[in-house]
């Protein structure tokens, strides 16, 4: 009977590690199977582009029928309340895009497009990501490519693709430099001017590196324009954006308008308060977009503890006997 015990303390314990290993693959193929292709196709009907870099970020989750800003970008003062006005949703594709250049974010996921055309990514989870493209020049032409928005839903999760088709232009480089400008918005309820500020800073970012600051204000009539490299790829920040003010950063690719909204009620989606966030200081929200933090994942380790100290509370028991025998 005592044999019998300790053959059985050794059975359970060769039980719990096959279950410890077994629940290490299963947490494993959880984690892998939230792996959702992103096939990017970067042509129309009369161009194909090549080696286009493109990148997607993840910006926000659906919170019931609207989306609340994460991660990196969730202390951007943007407006993230109605998509159903295909111009503002273009908008904050646009805005969201102008941030992660001139504050560095980190993709989820960068490639560059084949000969195709195509280039294939991949996201981790649900949620709104930022379908993002760089600029380029060759010897005869520049490419822009314009930002995107997607919902990855659970629809697409359990698909795992989606393909977006990138909207862009491939024109012929211009000789010489090019003339630009950054002109600044104000939208305040009617006789609020007072809410106005008396001038805004903006930097101004070549190739993603700052280029220069320019105050703006009502002298300039809050603009300001300079002449420079037609190659370069430009973008603009404003800093220390105003107390209850939302932001949208429109652009053609030479002009750039900077649109601030007033907004009374302090209990939007963004706390526009805070000025724009430092790229060196700012983190990610891991509890939103790791798979290893997915409800499923968690749930499948909780027999690993008891199952192992079962295991050893019946070796310990069969030493024991083991030794009242000796």
């Amino acid at each position: 009977m005592k044999l019998k015990f300790s053959q059985l303390a050794k059975a359970v314990l060769c039980t719990a590690a096959m279950a410890v290993s077994a629940l290490g693959s299963m947490t494993i193929s959880a984690s892998a199977a939230d792996n959702i292709n992103v096939d990017i196709v970067c042509k129309n009907d009369t161009t194909t582009v090549s080696n286009a870099e493109w990148s997607i970020y993840k910006v926000g989750e659906r919170k019931e029928a609207d989306f609340a800003l994460t991660g990196e970008f969730s202390d951007y003062p943007i407006d993230m309340s109605d998509f159903t006005d295909a111009s503002k949703m273009q908008a904050v594709a646009d805005t969201l895009d102008n941030y992660a250049k001139t504050d560095g974010i980190t993709p989820v996921s960068t490639g560059k497009t084949d000969a195709n055309g195509e280039v294939k990514l991949s996201a981790d989870s649900v949620g709104l990501y930022l379908v993002s493209g760089k600029s380029f020049e060759n010897t005869t032409a520049k490419f822009t490519p314009s930002p995107s928005l997607i919902e990855i839903d659970k629809d697409i999760v359990a698909e795992g693709q989606i393909t977006v088709y990138t909207k862009f232009t491939y024109e012929e480089i211009p000789a010489g430099d090019s003339d630009y400008g950054v002109r600044k918005s104000w939208i305040v309820p009617d006789g609020q001017e007072k809410l106005i500020p008396d001038n805004i800073k903006v930097e101004i970012y070549r190739d993603g590196k700052l280029f220069d600051t320019v105050t703006l204000d009502a002298d300039n009539n809050w603009e300001y324009f300079w002449k420079d490299n037609s190659a370069a790829e430009w973008s603009v920040k404003e800093i220390d954006i105003p107390a209850n003010y939302t932001v949208v950063t429109k652009s053609n690719d030479k002009l750039f308008l900077i649109e601030n909204t007033y907004k009374s009620d302090s209990s939007s989606n963004t706390d526009s308060s805070s000025s724009t966030p430092d790229s060196s200081s700012s983190g990610s929200d891991s509890s939103s977009s790791t798979p290893d933090n997915i409800p499923q994942t968690g749930s499948l380790n909780w027999p690993v503890p008891v199952l192992i100290g079962g295991g050893v509370i019946l070796i310990a028991a069969g030493w024991r006997v083991s030794k009242k025998e000796k």
